[in-house]
């Protein structure tokens, strides 16, 4: 599973050929338990809760989703979500997710892990849910709306180059959004984006009382773009025991091939 995705790799080409043809090769994300003696010696064994792959769109056929989850209960399918691209390359169209949703639905034996990944002005609406009351109505709808579809995490991706107004990530009124939103959605499991660019969001969310059992945060210094992690991932103790030691990790990196 930790490799580089490349052609020679057959589920990746099965899977996610349209993202081989038109972007740069997909790394998978990955989700692990830690405890906090696994944390200070990394080579100790780690529960791999997760293994995510995200880019399905509507070159895939959705039946084969639906196998290779079956058969590998920890793969995780990301679907993007952003108004603006539904339709091009990595970003499914809604009838695609409904046919998908249809085709999972009807195998009630096995369960198939969904995430859908928030970009764009679904994002801006998310960040204003305590503000807005038109951003709080669209946002009520396509959460109800993921649910239905058989999605169980939402991953918030709030950089820019996911087209997010990033200005008011410190506000104290997008913290206060972002937790309300979160709140509100007990049977939705939230994803925060933890990088240097969303450091005014995740540090606010860590200082906030309370902290909503739902929500858990993913490393992902490459911003959804998929890069390979040189530096390796991070260790900070005290950010993991915050996030419930349940915590993400993007990219393929040097401490992955210490995982078993």
């Amino acid at each position: 599973f930790f490799h580089k995705t490349s052609t020679k790799c057959y589920f990746c080409q099965l899977v996610f050929k349209n993202q081989i043809q038109h972007h740069s090769k997909p790394v998978p994300s990955i989700y692990i338990n830690w405890t906090a003696a696994q944390l200070s010696n990394m080579t100790s064994t780690a529960k791999l809760s997760a293994l995510g792959f995200c880019g399905a769109d509507d070159s895939v056929n959705p039946r084969l989703l639906a196998l290779i989850g079956q058969n590998y209960p920890l793969v995780e399918f990301g679907v993007l979500f952003r108004p603006d691209k539904e339709g091009q390359p990595r970003y499914a169209t809604k009838n695609w997710v409904s046919n998908l949703s249809n085709i999972l639905s009807k195998n009630s034996n096995t369960k198939v892990r969904l995430a859908a990944h928030l970009c764009g002005s679904y994002v801006n609406d998310f960040l204003s849910y305590g503000a807005n009351d038109s951003a709080k109505e669209t946002i009520d709808l396509f959460l109800k709306q993921l649910h239905d579809w058989g999605f169980r995490r939402v991953q918030v991706n709030a950089t820019a180059v996911n087209g997010v107004f990033t200005e008011n990530l410190a506000y104290d009124l997008t913290i206060h959004s972002f937790l309300s939103a979160v709140r509100s959605y007990p049977e939705l499991e939230f994803i925060v984006q933890k990088n240097e660019e969303t450091s005014p969001l995740w540090s606010g969310l860590l200082k906030a009382k309370d902290m909503p059992e739902n929500m858990v945060f993913l490393h992902d210094e490459s911003k959804g773009t998929g890069k390979e992690v040189a530096e390796g991932w991070p260790t900070d103790p005290t950010f993991v025991a915050t996030s419930k030691k349940i915590v993400g990790f993007a990219g393929v990196s040097y401490f992955s091939h210490l995982i078993r």
